[in-house]
């Protein structure tokens, strides 16, 4: 099982319980639970042996899982995902504030572009991107400037 697993669904809002050797997952937030949720479950599925050993010890996440390094794990984007970065990556930022939608105004275009740099190179395990919230920046910024 990947280190960090069980934190990352847990700062997603999910409540992990062991019911007999039944997992229980719930979503503890009043909204719906990102996309990035089912991969995570998905995986959680495959390791559900080593889980059940985890959760039976009597502690979900160990002191020593949430502080290792994130850079420890091999993390890629999905392709589509992948391919919106290569795209973003040979921009130059608008020298004009500009609407991204009807209530965002981005009135420091290169300070944002330079925000979004950085959340891409944090990778996919970065808060904003495990959320879905840089990958729909990104979808909203293509359909804006093309």
């Amino acid at each position: 099982m990947r280190t960090g697993l069980l934190s990352d669904l847990s700062v997603i809002g999910y409540e992990i319980v062991l019911e007999g050797e039944t997992i229980r997952l719930r979503y503890q937030k009043l909204d719906t639970p990102p996309e990035s949720a089912r991969q995570l479950i998905d995986e959680l599925r495959r390791c559900k042996a080593e889980v059940v050993h985890i959760l039976k010890m009597g502690s979900t996440i160990a002191p020593t899982e949430k502080s290792q390094p994130q850079s420890n794990v091999k993390t890629s984007w999905p392709p589509e995902i992948q391919s919106l970065i290569d795209w973003f990556i040979t921009l130059e930022p608008p020298t004009e504030p500009f609407y991204l939608e009807s209530h965002r105004h981005i009135v420091a275009p290169s300070k944002f572009f330079a925000s979004l740099q950085r959340e891409i190179q944090t990778g996919p395990r970065g808060p904003r991107a495990r959320m879905g919230t840089l990958q729909s920046d990104l979808r909203i910024l293509k359909v804006f400037l093309n």
